[in-house]
């Protein structure tokens, strides 16, 4: 009880600490550390009124997760909806820990505290996303092989884990192929082959889905996302994406793992069943090096790493117990980067609050009209007008268009878009719209690397009207915020 009781109050308190910085930097309003998780709540609203998308004039697929923004569909009507990601992240890590407790077992107390920071627990839960019940259903994948290799079945935990991985996020295809494949090779065939066909029809029912609205197989925030996807999967993009990793601080860190599993692999004195073991997770991060992604306020990736991790950690279970103390401390030194995100949490939440969250306040109360913008999530939830987004993610076409002057004029004109508040500098088809003023948000830049974000005017509408609007906004703004009306 006791081993379980502590890393959980471990975890509450890791929440509760950056809650309270972040109510009181953002004026009380509880704001995530990305724009991202309001785009799914976005989409749970329209969901829950029967239409796939952002704008309901066209469908959209703008999220990663296949099940993700339909969790948060029962529960979008109410006043208080967009907290429910931050309840339910705080569940899941909750249960992760519980999870990661009776994997550890008697005299890993110490490994599971440990754990809530190395395996950034904190921080996913604020981001909003689905990144906490990522990492649950990887937590239990791993739980579920440790009984696989001591009971040799294949439990149920085990085998809707696997299910249920790749719907919480594609990217989970790179653990639940390779453990199946382990599965199969193990002598669990016919049940490999099930599981497998389940995953199949369930992502292929999806793919079939986006297409019969006229979209890709893919959701677009695949494609915005990953270098591989978007370059439809070409040897030079998986090559580019491996050399990338590599050079990362997190990649570099996550191949380090990679010498005890070949140390396994390789050895004379293992088992076949470790060995064959120890090769799934590294054809794992294999994969993940070469398709997947780090980074992004310390959401990408952790998955892989806490899969690695923990497999490692059963595989020299005996060592890993008597010294415990010795992996704990290493184990929180190669999770320096999550330790040092835990702690730009409220700064992180502030940025969004200062930038998107700004925006959101402009567009709802002063503009009132269809916008163009390439930060989707605030703006959009709860609006009723149209708006274009230029990243892509709302607006399938503007992955390819929005680097074309006529593309974005076209799109824009035809929805009746006057408006864009974007990055300038990185979304090359407004860049001959009339900037009208630029908001800069005070450091440290956390999330929003760019500090700035721009008003500007269509081609074909009044600049002036727009600065009228402004002048009035700017009378709003925090003091912390500088907004500069350009005459």
């Amino acid at each position: 009880m006791k081993q379980t009781f502590v890393p959980m109050a471990v975890l509450v308190v890791a929440l509760a600490v950056p809650a309270g910085f972040i109510l009181h930097a953002n004026n009380g309003q509880f704001v995530y550390t990305l724009d991202d998780p309001y785009i799914h709540l976005a989409l749970a609203e329209n969901i829950a009124g029967g239409h796939y998308g952002i704008n309901s004039s066209e469908f959209a697929a703008p999220s990663s997760s296949v099940v993700w923004p339909f969790l948060l569909v029962p529960f979008s009507a109410l006043p208080y909806a967009y907290l429910l990601p931050v309840f339910f992240n705080a569940v899941f890590s909750l249960l992760t820990v519980v999870l990661l407790s009776r994997f550890y077992g008697q005299g890993g107390m110490l490994l599971s505290v440990v754990s809530v920071f190395a395996f950034n627990l904190t921080g996913l839960v604020y981001t909003g996303m689905e990144h906490s019940l990522q990492l649950l259903a990887v937590a239990a994948v791993v739980s579920g092989l440790k009984d696989f290799t001591e009971k040799h079945r294949i439990s149920k935990l085990l085998a809707v884990s696997l299910v249920a991985a790749p719907l919480i996020r594609y990217e989970c295809l790179a653990v639940s192929l390779p453990v199946l494949v382990f599965l199969f090779v193990s002598g669990e065939r016919k049940k490999s082959v099930a599981l497998f066909s389940v995953i199949a029809v369930l992502l292929g029912t999806f793919s079939l889905f986006l297409l019969g609205l006229g979209l890709d197989p893919l959701p677009a925030s695949v494609a915005a996302k990953s270098a591989v996807v978007g370059d439809s999967g070409s040897i030079s993009s998986i090559l580019g994406n491996l050399s990338d990793s590599v050079r990362s601080f997190r990649g570099l860190v996550q191949l380090l793992v990679l010498v005890p599993l070949v140390s396994v692999f390789a050895g004379k004195n293992r088992n076949s069943g470790e060995k064959l073991l120890a090769g799934t997770v590294i054809v794992a991060v294999m994969l993940h090096m070469m398709v997947g992604r780090s980074g992004w306020f310390h959401r990408y990736g952790v998955y892989m790493w806490a899969f690695s991790i923990l497999v490692c950690f059963h595989l020299y279970r005996d060592v890993v117990r008597r010294h415990s103390l010795v992996f704990s401390v290493v184990l929180l030194a190669l999770s320096a980067d999550y330790l040092s995100g835990y702690t730009k949490i409220p700064a992180a939440s502030g940025n969004i609050y200062q930038q998107q969250y700004q925006m959101r306040r402009f567009v709802h109360n002063w503009l009132r009209e269809p916008v163009a913008v390439n930060d989707l999530g605030l703006v959009s939830m709860g609006y009723d007008s149209y708006v274009l987004d230029l990243w892509g993610l709302a607006t399938p076409s503007a992955l390819t268009g929005a680097g074309d002057p006529a593309w974005v004029d076209s799109a824009a004109s035809l929805n009746g878009v006057n408006t864009a508040i974007v990055y300038s500098d990185e979304i090359a088809g407004v860049q001959h719209w009339t900037s009208v003023a630029r908001m800069q948000i005070s450091p440290p830049l956390v999330v929003c690397v760019s500090g700035g974000v721009d008003f500007l005017s269509a081609p074909w509408s009044s600049a002036d009207s727009l600065r009228e609007k402004l002048v009035e906004f700017e009378k709003t703004l925090p003091e912390e915020i500088e907004l500069v009306i350009f005459q």
